[in-house]
Formats: structure tokens, sequence, C-alpha cells
């Protein structure tokens, strides 16, 4: 029997994909499934996702895991959750779907291909425009206002997306970052010592569709910027 496993970035990736995710699986006949949801406590992320998937589809397993606040661990426990299969023999019944645009996901849907298993990356369509380097498939869903006049999924990509040569030498646009600023303040609320940690503004860029690189120009790029502490503790105030 035909088994679709979702590895979903609840860091990374909006709940209000998981109705157009759902869409797709169905439409390549993997209606069953059964989810894997990782984020680091920050906000209700975890939470909204497992609301939103059984709301999309009443009948699916979803498995919820609240990782430590620090950078990167909702990849880490999605990264513990893969390992099994990448220490397994593949199954030609198994799809593994990861829903994220990081790196360290990206990276380890690559391994999973090349040990012979069904794997490809999911993603919200990005505002910018930014494609993924990588040679595994890769589906781009459309957003949830392209969504409701569209009944097909975006294409599943074999080939990898060159990059520009000239995009580490570009700034974002103003528009850019104010919407970027916009949704942070949206989504957040202020530490009580003042700003907002390091870590929860990087994962909102991330579901707006901006890869590192990018959050990193676009955090430089906000007016009245200071940066207080370090590591996990990090607050960006503006």
């Amino acid at each position: 029997m035909a088994t679709t496993l979702l590895f979903v970035d609840a860091d990374n990736q909006a709940p209000i994909l998981a109705t157009t995710l759902t869409r797709f699986l169905k439409t390549i006949g993997r209606e069953s499934a059964k989810a894997i949801v990782a984020g680091n406590g920050v906000g209700d992320r975890v939470r909204n996702w497992e609301l939103a998937l059984k709301e999309a589809r009443p009948d699916i397993e979803v498995a919820c895991h609240v990782a430590p606040p620090r950078k990167q661990s909702a990849d880490v426990r999605l990264m513990f959750e893969l390992a099994p299969f990448y220490h397994g023999q593949p199954d030609s019944a198994v799809l593994l779907v990861i829903f994220s645009r990081d790196d360290l996901l990206v990276a380890a849907a690559e391994c999973l291909v090349q040990k012979g298993h069904n794997a490809m990356v999911v993603v919200g369509s990005s505002s910018n425009g930014t494609s993924l380097v990588t040679d595994v498939p890769v589906v781009v869903l459309p957003s949830p206002q392209v969504a409701a006049a569209q009944v097909a999924p975006a294409p599943i990509h074999d080939v990898a997306t060159a990059r520009p040569a000239n995009q580490s030498d570009t700034k974002p646009d103003n528009a850019v970052v104010t919407t970027a600023i916009t949704k942070i303040r949206q989504q957040l609320k202020p530490n009580k010592q003042g700003g907002y940690a390091a870590s929860a503004v990087g994962q909102v860029l991330a579901q707006l569709g901006h890869d590192k690189a990018n959050r990193t120009k676009i955090v430089k790029q906000i007016p009245n910027l200071k940066e207080v502490g370090t590591g996990p503790e990090k607050r960006l105030i503006f």
C-alpha cells in the first residue's frame, strides 16, 4: 500500500498552506498520509499546523513535536525523524515529502534520494521569487490567494535552478523590507527586555519565502536596527 509521510517545518512554512498541500497529495494519488510536524515552540505554530491539517483532512494522523527555542531546532527534530529512513532500505511504496525551504532539510532530501528513497521537497510560493537550488523534485504550492483560482498544483521540477551570479550583491527592495517589518510585528510579541528574538524574526522571514542569505540582507536593511545579545539570547530592537 502506498504510504506518504509529510515532514512539516512549522517554523518555515505557514499553516494556511495545509489545504493546498492536501489537495496536491490528492492530485498525485497520495491521499493516505501521516504528518510529522516540528516547531521550536515560539508561538502556536505546531498547534496551528495540526489544526489546519485536521481541518483539511480529518482522518490524517499528525505527530507533533515542540523543539527547544533555538535556531534550527525544528530542522534537527525532523532530521531525527528522517534518520531511520536514511539508514533503512528504500521502499518504492513510501514517499517522503519534506515541507521546508531550510538548507538542512533540503540537504536531507538530497541524501535520501541518493540512498534510493522516494523523496521530494514542497514549499509555498516565495514572495521574492527565490528558487531552491537542488536536483531533487521540488513542488511550489500557490499562495492561498492564487490557490482559489487554481485546481492543479505547480509542476514538479527535476532539474537544478541556476542562481544568478550577482544575486549576493543585490539589496532587497524597500517594499520587501516594509512587508517583512509589518509581518514581524503582526506575528511576534516584543520581548519583555525590548525587541524581538532574532531566531523568531528569522522564522517569520522564512515563512515569507526568504532564504538565509536574503533574511540576513533584510534584517540589515531594517531602519534604526539595534542588535543586543548573542546566540539564542540575541534580540533585534527596531
